[in-house]
């Protein structure tokens, strides 16, 4: 799964999109981003990243972020 994958995918599941953010860093949300060459997926609270996973490639964070934010919403 590639982002543009999981951006669909998310959509036609009806998930709030405030709920999370790709590819940027936004409050109270669940965070995607690539950085340094490594995926990274965290919880953004008070500008503060809190459960921090690393991922080498995009295909492992997608679906692990998916699956997080399936988890947190209770889908």
């Amino acid at each position: 799964m590639v982002k543009s994958d999981l951006i669909t995918k998310l959509s036609t599941m009806n998930i709030p999109r405030d709920s999370y953010s790709i590819d940027e860093i936004s409050n109270e949300s669940l965070c995607l981003i690539y950085e340094n060459m490594i995926w990274k997926i965290f919880y953004s609270e008070r500008g503060q990243r809190t459960e921090e996973h690393y991922y080498s490639n995009e295909n492992d964070a997608c679906q692990a972020f998916l699956q997080r934010l399936t988890h947190i919403l209770g889908v």
